[in-house]
This record gives structure tokens, sequence and C-alpha cells, in this order.
């Protein structure tokens, strides 16, 4: 569903690319993190600081739009 990448731009950057294209998505953050854990890139120590949303485009062009945007922290 996801291919992942890993980046150092200054620190580590992990991008979790969408396989497919979609129109709406809920997502369980915690699911990203345990998949870094298992692959032993990520720590189970360390915590999330910044979330993002955007395009990653490799060729082409790449758009989001967005009519909102939240996050739940519990």
């Amino acid at each position: 569903m996801w291919d992942i990448y890993r980046g150092d731009i200054g620190w580590k950057v992990y991008s979790f690319v969408r396989r497919a294209n979609t129109t709406k998505a809920t997502i369980d953050l915690n699911d990203f993190t345990q998949a870094l854990v298992r692959r032993k890139l990520l720590s189970n120590d360390k915590y999330v600081s910044g979330i993002e949303a955007g395009t990653e485009v490799f060729k082409g062009t790449g758009r989001l739009d967005t009519e909102a945007y939240s996050v739940d922290i519990g």
C-alpha cells in the first residue's frame, strides 16, 4: 500500500509514498512509526516532532488539494 523512502537532509527523513492515487484518507500515524520500528529505522523511545502532508513528485507533476487537515493526539 505504501513504499518507504529514506533520506538525509541534515536529519533523517522517511517518506511514505502511496502506491495508488486516493481521494480520501484517514491514517493512523502509529502504523507508520511502528513500520519504521519493525525495520529498525526508528528506536521505540523516539517521538514524532512534526507532521507534514504533500506530494512526492518523482516524475511529471504532482498536486494535493485539501479541504480539511487535522491531527488528533491521544
